[in-house]
């Protein structure tokens, strides 16, 4: 039987870690269904699109924008279930000046 706070369905490869431990390094978001790429701890490589679930809080990919993916995650305050949004963004490299 379910629980409250079971995830239901098959665990993603990406719902095995926190947000803070994935790095978002690519979007695909000129596109009809945007994409996001992150690479977790392992330096595996997963891409997700819009409403897949990411992170150990059950959150799931609201928005992929360019340069940057917005997620929601559900957070338990005081007993009440309020939504966290989290924006993500590409994690450049150092050497990269972000000049376009």
């Amino acid at each position: 039987p379910l629980q409250e706070g079971d995830v239901q369905g098959p665990m993603l490869p990406l719902q095995q870690y926190d947000l803070a431990q994935l790095r978002l390094v690519g979007i695909l978001w000129d596109v009809a269904s945007p994409k996001a790429m992150f690479i977790d701890p392992k330096g595996q490589i997963h891409s997700v699109q819009r409403d897949e679930r990411i992170g150990r809080k059950n959150g799931y990919v609201a928005v992929i924008r360019e340069g940057e993916v917005v997620v929601v995650e559900a957070v338990n305050v005081n007993g009440d279930l309020m939504y966290s949004t989290r924006v993500l963004k590409i994690n450049m490299e150092a050497n990269n000046t972000g000049a376009r």
